[in-house]
This record gives C-alpha cells, sequence and structure tokens, in this order.
C-alpha cells in the first residue's frame, strides 16, 4: 500500500470516527432541564468570592445589579435563570449598536429599567445604585468593590482571566443565588462538549493545526488569555501562544507579517472587511486563501468573555477543520443551547445573524 492511500485510509477513519462521536453524544437538546434556582426558606448565607473575600448575602436576593462588563455577567444570570433578578439595563455604548440586541431579545425586561454607568465612563452613579436598591451587586472590577460597598449593599466579584474561571464563576454564583443545580448543568455540557472536540481531533499532528490569530486590526491586539484558549481548544496553534500574560498583547504590522497566519479571526464583518481591504495585509497566508472570519455575536461576542464559549469552540474547530466537524450542525448547536441555558425560542433568522457575525440583515422579531 503506497503512503498516500495509507494516508487517505488514516483520514477516512479518523472522519467516520468524528462522526460516529457527534451522533453519539446526546448534546444540549436530550438533556433534562434543571430545575429553577431554590424557593425554601429565605436563609442568610456566606460564599467566598474570585477574589477570595468573604460575602455576606441578604436572606433573600430578589434585586441584582450588574457592574463593569455587564453584557458578560448578565449571561451568567441568564444561564441561571436569574435574569429577571437585574435591576439595571445595558450601559448606553452597547445599546446604541444593534450588535448587542439580543441581550434585550432574551431579556426584554431590560430595555426601560435604568443605566447605572455613563454614556462615555464605566463610573457608576452612586445615586442611582442607591435607589435600585439592589440586594447584591455583581462586578468583575476587583477594583471598583471597595466603592461600591459604601454603598453598604453586598458585592460579589468574579474573574474571567482563563477558561478554569467559568467553573469558578458559574460555583460562585450557584452558591449565592441557590441556583446549583442549573450551574452543575451548564458545566456539564460545557465539559462535554470540550470533550467532544477533543476526541475529534485527538489523532490531529501539531503541523496540521492552522496557526491562528484573533486580533483587533484597528487596534493590532489580541485578548491574550481568552483567545490563546479558545484556538488551542479549538485545534488551532495561537501565534500570540508565546505571549501569554494576562491582558492583551499589542505589536506591529510587521510581526504580523512575519507570523503570517494561516487564519485570521476578528471581532466583526466590517473588520473583514477593513482586513480584506487594507494593502498592509494583502501579503498573509489567510488574507491569500480566504481564510479570514468575523466571529458570531449573541449574548456577548463569541471571541470574548462569554458564557457562550463552548459555542465559540464549536465554531473555531469548523472553521480551521471543516472536514472533520462537517457533521455539527452549528444552527442546530445554537438553538439548542439558547433553549436549554436562556430559556429563549430563537427564531432561525437570528440565528443566522448570530453565526454570520450581526451584520446581515436585521432579525426580526415574532409578534
Amino acid at each position: 500500500m503506497t503512503v498516500g492511500k495509507r494516508r487517505a485510509g488514516a483520514l477516512a477513519l479518523a472522519l467516520a470516527l468524528a462522526a460516529y462521536l457527534w451522533s453519539a453524544w446526546p448534546g444540549v437538546a436530550a438533556a433534562d432541564e434543571p430545575p429553577d434556582c431554590a424557593t425554601g426558606a429565605p436563609r442568610a448565607r456566606s460564599v467566598v468570592d474570585a477574589a477570595g473575600r468573604t460575602v455576606v448575602l441578604p436572606e433573600r436576593i430578589d434585586r441584582i445589579a450588574t457592574v463593569g462588563s455587564v453584557p458578560v455577567i448578565n449571561g451568567y444570570l441568564f444561564a441561571l435563570g436569574a435574569g429577571g433578578k437585574i435591576v439595571n439595563g445595558l450601559p448606553p455604548r452597547f445599546t446604541r449598536s444593534d450588535r448587542w440586541r439580543l441581550q434585550s431579545a432574551i431579556a426584554p425586561y431590560l430595555v426601560d429599567r435604568p443605566v447605572l454607568q455613563g454614556q462615555t465612563s464605566s463610573e457608576v452613579n452612586p445615586e442611582t445604585l442607591v435607589a435600585l436598591a439592589p440586594d447584591l451587586v455583581i462586578t468583575m472590577d476587583l477594583l471598583r468593590t471597595r466603592t461600591l460597598e459604601t454603598a453598604r449593599i453586598p458585592v460579589l466579584y468574579i474573574a474571567w482571566r482563563n477558561a478554569s474561571d467559568i467553573d469558578t464563576n458559574m460555583r460562585i454564583l450557584g452558591r449565592a443565588l441557590d441556583c446549583m443545580p442549573r450551574a452543575d448543568d451548564y458545566l456539564r455540557y460545557f465539559d462535554a462538549t470540550m470533550r467532544r472536540v477533543r476526541q475529534t481531533l485527538e489523532n490531529v499532528a501539531p503541523h496540521d493545526r492552522p496557526r491562528a490569530l484573533y486580533f483587533n486590526p484597528g487596534t493590532m491586539s489580541t485578548p491574550l488569555d481568552i483567545a490563546n484558549w479558545w484556538i488551542d481548544a479549538a485545534g488551532g496553534r495561537s501565534v500570540t501562544a508565546a505571549l501569554a500574560t494576562e491582558g492583551a498583547a499589542h505589536y506591529t504590522h510587521e510581526q504580523l507579517l512575519m507570523w503570517d497566519p494561516d487564519v485570521l479571526i476578528v471581532n466583526s464583518p466590517e473588520q473583514v472587511q477593513a482586513v480584506q481591504s487594507d494593502e498592509r495585509f494583502s501579503r498573509l497566508g489567510a488574507v491569500r486563501s480566504g481564510r479570514v472570519h468575523a466571529t458570531p455575536i449573541g449574548a456577548h461576542s463569541w471571541g470574548q468573555r462569554t458564557i457562550e464559549q463552548p459555542l465559540t469552540v464549536l465554531w473555531a474547530a469548523k472553521r480551521m477543520h471543516p472536514g472533520r466537524f462537517a457533521q455539527v450542525d452549528l444552527e442546530n448547536e445554537v438553538r439548542t443551547f439558547y433553549r436549554r441555558f436562556f430559556r429563549y425560542e430563537i427564531a432561525d433568522d437570528e440565528v443566522r445573524w448570530i453565526l454570520a457575525g450581526g451584520m446581515e440583515r436585521k432579525p426580526g422579531r415574532r409578534q
């Protein structure tokens, strides 16, 4: 048998195994729906947050203010079935753009709620915070916790520096809100999805994993920890992996040309157009081969910190290894995720809008 025939046979076997693995997994649709948050007798309790702070909670938590990375935190609360407890609306910079419309589609009650943070600043209006009378404030800004505590309201800090924080955050919030069954259900789904992807990729040689870069072409920067993780999990090799530190990396066009990624991933269809029309990027292999992609956007942009991160990995894996993930129906994955974790029956045009990166015709809403 020739080398070519052996390789073709091995690839066919791998693809058949991948198809079997994906058809064998029950996926999100078949799972039992977890119960709502506990509604038993109120009780005082405390939790340790992501900064190691012991936060004493009130007997009942019916009103929650989300501060800082509001769409990210809201996503957690949607998944835990606690979105209805959010008392503040989205900051203006999110409401001004139609790209964030699914936050209010999932949670229409947020549209008319007071805004805590300003048009150009992320500072919290203390008078508005006190007037909202939340039982709990949740933030991802550690420096802001002391300021928020002056309002004599419990402040819970969650972090998102790497993928392991997703598990930590879900457990912190699940305990704080008596929603552990829903937190556990999400974490089971997260682990199962990652396992499916790993098994599909397990015999892919390192040199067959494309070199990829997730970046903002306007600022020439990459959010390292998040991007490095999901690119690797999806079967790619992040060209910024060697720069792995907290925060964002900034680099030059010359450095980008030296990396010459096989795949470029940006945050919006507008950025795809910017890359394709900029002569400075024209020499890149990813541009010449047409492998410049915009991340989808749902409750949040999938390339950033989002509760939809397992979907990010599925989407990126299908982009980087289309043959191995041909059996993955991304539209169905989105549809069942939204039903299971957001309890939202998403329309077909909304699914397509998400996967197109939010640039296609604005999705209509059912009356």
